[in-house]
């Protein structure tokens, strides 16, 4: 039996240490109190981010050519899963990812750690039916774009965070991507969210809406065409671009070859380079429109003015140029539509290397066409300082400049708009999820290249190269159309011209008299049949005509087969 002495001692000691654990307490409740409590509520409560919708993209009708989807994203909470061998073989079968990977994963000391983001509905069923403890899902967006295939180009796609890495999802990621909230939530011992403990919430603000300036069939049939075109004549790659001149909205902006937006990460950075704009060529004898445009603007001689072309050979300034029909003395006129080269040179000296340059430029070459698409290049146009005694012989024939697809369409639309030139445009407005709008792209003129009068003389002379010359093969049955050909020798790396690569294009407007689009086409290495009159040409005929057919606009031109003895038939003359 304990003495009293000890007793005492021993209940002393214990008073002591109450006190001792008492003080303590006290200290902490007044001194530390707020400390611990802060460490409390970060232990209980989490601050969850909540994911905005993207913004939407849509064409000049409405329909939507990218938007989001909400799926589950995979994720575990690694220190609660007991068997991690048996459960990243489990997921590794489901998901179809590596075992070993997973199982790593699994095997950090942490809270959270991703398994798989954005998984199908599918996959998200049967991971839940094994009601593992530790795993849990939370809902991501995910990028789908309806139509696949179709403005891969020119729509561009997003990563797995849904930034933009391509195109208007690239070029307009900051409107699109939305700002993201949260809300701050209570967790239980086990970490896991108690949703119905919600104390504060701040919401996302989803992403803007863009509305492009495309028409989706439009788009659809011209993709369709030069696929068509480029697989028929063996081309390695080909670009249309579209355009309605009086307002200098892109209708569609085809590009091959193409890529599926839902599957971008299998294409490479050659497949999904946009041509239209990032593509620089020596045009050719699309050129000479421009050329033709500059002797007309400064009324240089009449169209009817002969000019002797030498028979397809003329020795000039250390040279030798050469038509590839030989011809005799030709009408001014009659040289663009047989695109001879020597003629249009003759021309084009009487012209005279600066005024010509002033045309070139004020048509919008050697400048970006400010179009809002990452990787535009502005062309290479020489400065007549810098000009070789060549260089008036080269430069009107289209050698010797550099253009892209784009800038041709243009400067045929600036003829098409009665030499008025416009401002591509690609976006139309951007609104809100509400319908408000947040910025408008307004039609914007950017300079009178050449008078009206010279426009429609200039409209002339093409039709004439479709009705007559080389350009037969662009004919649009029903309207009269025009424009003009080009098939340009392809630059070796050592500087030399290549005898076996070329481009051809050809670029042109429908009806001739009241332009409603202008259509630029052009091919990267067709063969074995190289030239644009035989190659490019046709492709303009049956885009024209599908999207006339597509407006339901009437025929302009009575059609041959209706046409007996030199009348008119009388179901038709009504």
């Amino acid at each position: 039996m304990l003495s009293k002495k000890r007793l005492f001692v021993i209940l002393a000691f214990f008073l002591i240490a109450l006190l001792v654990l008492l003080a303590r307490l006290g200290f902490i409740q007044i001194f530390k109190a707020s400390k611990y409590l802060s460490i409390a509520q970060n232990q209980s409560r989490v601050i969850v981010e909540m994911q905005p919708a993207r913004g939407r993209i849509f064409d000049a009708k409405g329909k939507e050519l990218a938007l989001d989807v909400r799926l589950d994203s995979l994720y575990a909470v690694a220190r609660e899963i007991k068997n991690k061998q048996m459960v990243a073989g489990a997921l590794a079968k489901i998901l179809g990812l590596d075992r070993a990977e997973i199982y790593r994963r699994l095997n950090r000391d942490k809270l959270f750690v991703w398994i798989a983001r954005k998984i199908s509905p599918t996959k998200t069923e049967v991971i839940k039916r094994l009601k593992i403890e530790g795993l849990e899902f939370v809902k991501e967006s995910q990028r789908v774009f309806p139509k696949g295939e179709t403005a891969c180009h020119l729509i561009g796609f997003t990563g797995i965070d849904n930034d933009g890495l391509e195109g208007i999802e690239l070029q307009y990621n900051s409107f699109l991507k939305g700002v993201p909230g949260w809300r701050l939530a209570q967790k239980d011992a086990k970490q896991r969210e108690l949703i119905a403990k919600e104390v504060e919430m701040t919401p996302p603000v989803d992403g803007y809406n863009i509305h492009l300036t495309i028409d989706e069939v439009i788009q659809s049939l011209t993709q369709r065409i030069l696929s068509d075109t480029c697989k028929k004549y063996n081309a390695k790659g080909g670009s249309v671009v579209v355009l309605e001149p009086k307002t200098g909205n892109v209708l569609a902006m085809a590009i091959y070859p193409v890529y599926d937006l839902n599957n971008s990460k299998n294409s490479d950075m050659e497949t999904r380079r946009n041509r239209a704009i990032t593509d620089i060529f020596e045009p050719g004898s699309v050129f000479k429109a421009v050329t033709l445009s500059s002797i007309v603007e400064n009324k240089t001689f009449d169209l009817s003015e002969k000019f002797n072309c030498e028979n397809g050979s003329w020795a000039v300034a250390g040279k030798v140029l050469h038509d590839h029909h030989g011809s005799g003395v030709l009408t001014f006129r009659e040289v663009i539509e047989r695109s001879s080269n020597i003629g249009t040179v003759k021309g084009a000296m009487r012209l005279g290397g600066d005024k010509l340059y002033k045309t070139i430029k004020d048509f919008g070459f050697g400048h970006r066409t400010q179009i809002p698409l990452a990787g535009e290049v502005s062309g290479i146009v020489p400065n007549p300082r810098h000009w070789s005694r060549s260089s008036i012989i080269n430069i009107p024939i289209g050698q010797g400049i550099a253009v892209t697809p784009l800038q041709l369409a243009v400067s045929m639309s600036a003829i098409a708009n009665n030499g008025l030139l416009m401002k591509p445009r690609i976006i139309d407005y951007i609104e809100d999820a509400n319908g408000k709008l947040i910025q408008s792209f307004p039609v914007e003129a950017v300079r009178q290249v050449i008078s009206r009068e010279s426009a429609i003389q200039v409209r002339t002379v093409l039709e004439g190269v479709v009705s007559r010359g080389t350009g037969k093969k662009a004919k649009v049955p029903g309207f009269r159309a025009a424009g003009k050909t080009g098939t340009a020798q392809k630059i070796l790396p050592n500087g030399t011209y290549s005898h076996d690569h070329f481009f051809a294009s050809f670029v042109g407007l429908v009806p001739y008299d009241e332009p409603k689009i202008v259509i630029s086409v052009s091919l990267d290495e067709p063969h074995p049949i190289i030239f644009g009159g035989e190659t490019a040409a046709p492709a303009f005929s049956k885009i024209a005509s599908e999207i006339m057919s597509y407006w339901q606009i009437s025929q302009t031109e009575i059609p041959d087969e209706t046409v007996v003895r030199g009348r008119k038939s009388a179901a038709l003359s009504r």
